[in-house]
């Protein structure tokens, strides 16, 4: 193995370090860390057809204790990276073959590479890119089990005016789903509310919020008060839906108070309705 530690040191940095392991691999040093102070970690282990250069998993390890939720977005990014990098992914290893030694160099370059840049995907994580709370609200929704009657980007039409919902769930009073993640989004959510409200259609309305959106007391209350159904963050997002959505019959005396509480019986509140919700 002195032979093969040595082949390995010429052909990497100089202000590498290599350290061999009890089980006969290799431990290569490059002095390069992720953002928690852990060293990246990289061994070349024996084949039979060769060497291999790997992370023995460490990285989406790593990324596992940042409670990481690879979307379909964030899949795809890493998909590029692998190819872009010229590197392998099997099993949640990052690896890469070398046929010698002596060619650890160039393939320890690209791995150290595409390690580094998989571990930024960590800023890709809520709140540090906004964008990826509405990907993880519409990957939530497509899991779910309504999922099938779901449709992404629809425009609706109430009254006079078109509604933009993030997510329409078909149904026989369908169901507008607004994400919002930030102020800017919280008043466009605001006025389709309020449109949704007071058109003719009778849609029902949930508002999904992100936990960490820099949204002011007031349109976060304005919001909360409107919708039909507020969901602060994405932990049960499917869950509550799911039962919102499943929801049809409302007990008479829950009818009734609604419709005292209206003052006069309304087109809105028919048996099997559910405009309490």
């Amino acid at each position: 193995m002195d032979g093969v530690m040595a082949a390995v040191r010429r052909s990497i940095c100089s202000s590498y370090d290599v350290e061999s392991l009890d089980d006969g691999s290799l431990l290569i040093h490059t002095g390069k860390y992720f953002d928690d102070g852990d060293e990246l970690h990289i061994v070349l282990v024996r084949k039979d057809d060769g060497y291999d250069l790997t992370d023995e998993g460490h990285t989406l390890m790593w990324l596992s204790y940042e409670e990481y939720n690879f979307t379909p977005l964030r899949t795809e990014i890493l998909e590029g990276i692998i190819k872009q990098n010229d590197v392998r992914l099997e099993n949640g290893r990052i690896h890469v073959p070398v046929g010698d030694p002596d060619q650890t160099g160039a393939a320890l370059q690209s791995l150290e590479q595409a390690i580094i840049q998989v571990a930024d995907l960590r800023r890709l994580s809520r709140p540090n890119v906004a964008s990826t709370f509405m990907e993880d609200l519409r990957a939530a929704f497509l899991d779910s089990p309504f999922g099938d009657r779901c449709e992404f980007g629809k425009k609706v039409k109430s009254g006079e005016n078109i509604l933009e919902p993030d997510i329409y769930v078909d149904d026989e009073r369908p169901v507008l789903i607004f994400g919002v993640n930030n102020s800017e989004r919280a008043k466009e959510t605001m006025i389709n509310l309020l449109y949704a409200r007071n058109g003719d259609q009778r849609y029902r309305t949930i508002v999904v919020i992100d936990d960490d959106a820099e949204i002011s007391s007031k349109d976060r209350k304005r919001l909360i008060n409107t919708a039909d159904r507020p969901i602060e963050g994405l932990d049960d997002v499917q869950q509550v839906t799911s039962d919102f959505v499943s929801a049809r019959l409302l007990a008479p005396s829950l009818c009734d108070l609604h419709l005292r509480a209206k003052g006069q019986p309304s087109a809105e509140c028919e048996p099997g309705d559910v405009c309490c919700l």
